[in-house]
């Protein structure tokens, strides 16, 4: 199940397919479409670039007890792309159609923990990258 939750949520993918999906079963205006894409794509990109800047080894590399249960990521460890695009998606899509939040919210959680649970983060990597996602989410939700 965990691994069902981080391969959707891969480069954010699960909550753009989502974002679209639901911009074509209903008539919101096409700006509740970028909303979500916004956020996302940033989130990915300011995580993406942090990754290069501190360098984590993942959890694996530093004890070999871990055995991943995916296939291992070749990225820097700080922070997880996964979480932010997860924070950033969830809290966007929670905006734009709230009736649906408390499914978003535990979508976005499971994709965080995915991350985890299947020992390629550490539990500070996903918080940082909750906090990016969230930051992201806020700015653009105030832009929009």
């Amino acid at each position: 199940m965990m691994r069902v939750f981080t391969v959707a949520g891969t480069a954010g993918a699960l909550w753009g397919f989502i974002a679209a999906g639901a911009f074509l079963i209903t008539s919101l205006r096409p700006s509740h479409l970028l909303v979500p894409w916004v956020a996302i794509a940033a989130s990915w990109t300011l995580a993406e670039g942090a990754k290069y800047l501190f360098n984590r080894a993942r959890p694996f590399i530093h004890d070999t007890e871990i055995a991943p249960l995916i296939k291992t990521p070749s990225s820097s460890s700080f922070p997880s792309g996964h979480s932010a695009t997860a924070a950033a998606g969830a809290l966007t899509l929670s905006y734009v159609y709230p009736a649906f939040a408390p499914a978003f919210l535990i979508a976005g959680f499971l994709v965080a923990l995915s991350r985890v649970y299947l020992g390629v983060h550490y539990p500070f990597d996903v918080l940082a990258g909750i906090l990016i996602g969230t930051a992201t989410a806020g700015i653009v939700i105030a832009v929009a």
